[in-house]
């Protein structure tokens, strides 16, 4: 478990998923009035989306 790497195309998936429920949260945090919840959703959002474009490069760069 701990030799091997996971494939770029599972990372891309996984945080691309977890981009999106982390806007979602952030998202209806909002609309709640949560300012906290919006700010902590928000950044963890765009850490997700930036590591899925990250992997995306890993990906495109393999083939």
């Amino acid at each position: 478990m701990f030799g091997r790497r996971v494939p770029p195309n599972v990372v891309f998936l996984l945080s691309l998923l977890l981009a999106v429920v982390s806007g979602f949260v952030a998202y209806k945090a909002f609309t709640v009035g949560n300012t906290w919840a919006t700010v902590i959703g928000g950044i963890f959002a765009f850490w997700f989306a930036i590591d899925a474009v990250r992997s995306y490069g890993w990906t495109r760069r393999k083939q």
